[in-house]
């Protein structure tokens, strides 16, 4: 345990980015309510639609601007209960593009950057940490993230060989690793359980 706890308390402590799966629905929220203003449930199903339309562009300059809502590519349609279409395009990419820009309280630092950083900190074991990064986390299912984010650690160069898995399961890989945690007392009283989490962050859908 006490071998645990260190390694957990170390990997915490190296980087810290303040934005995640909530902040990504929240700048969703903000798109289509700016698109579709006289639609006041869409906010209901926010959720809903970036699990099953947001992906990670691979030409955001391109996607997340105007210039992409004549793209044909960008284009979903998403009904309503009330049987309203409403058309999405460059929302879909926007929301997930929160992970790729400078992470509020970060500076200009990206999570790429930041990866970076990691992997440079620990110059004995930088081939293995670049060679190993793997993502979790609900919206890294998304369409596209692992390639984006490789192209992103390439970019920064932050090795010579970078390597991204993404396990199948990934989706549910931070309510694994947070259970994990919950054991050590020192996280203890952080801990909820999913139906909290829901009516905590998505009390409209509840």
């Amino acid at each position: 345990k006490q071998w645990y706890q260190r390694r957990v308390r170390g990997i915490l402590n190296e980087v810290s980015v303040a934005v995640g799966g909530e902040d990504s629905t929240a700048h969703l929220a903000s798109l289509l309510k700016e698109r579709h203003p006289n639609q006041t449930d869409l906010e209901v199903h926010t959720r809903e639609i970036k699990e099953r339309h947001s992906f990670a562009s691979l030409d955001p300059q391109h996607d997340t601007t105007v210039v992409g809502t004549n793209a044909l590519y960008l284009k979903k349609t998403y009904t309503l209960p009330n049987e309203t279409k409403i058309v999405l395009d460059r929302e879909r990419a926007g929301c997930i593009e929160l992970f790729f820009s400078p992470v509020k309280g970060n500076g200009d630092e990206t999570i790429a950057s930041l990866t970076k950083q990691l992997i440079n900190s620990h110059p004995d074991k930088s081939v293995q940490l670049a060679q190993n990064i793997v993502i979790c986390g609900g919206p890294t299912d998304c369409i596209n993230f692992n390639y984006r984010l490789l192209s992103e650690l390439f970019k920064c160069k932050a090795a010579r060989v970078v390597r991204v898995f993404c396990p199948l399961e990934r989706r549910f890989t931070c309510w694994v690793g947070a259970s994990v945690i919950y054991f050590d007392d020192d996280y203890v009283d952080q801990g909820m359980s999913y139906s909290e989490y829901n009516l905590k962050y998505f009390p409209a859908e509840q």
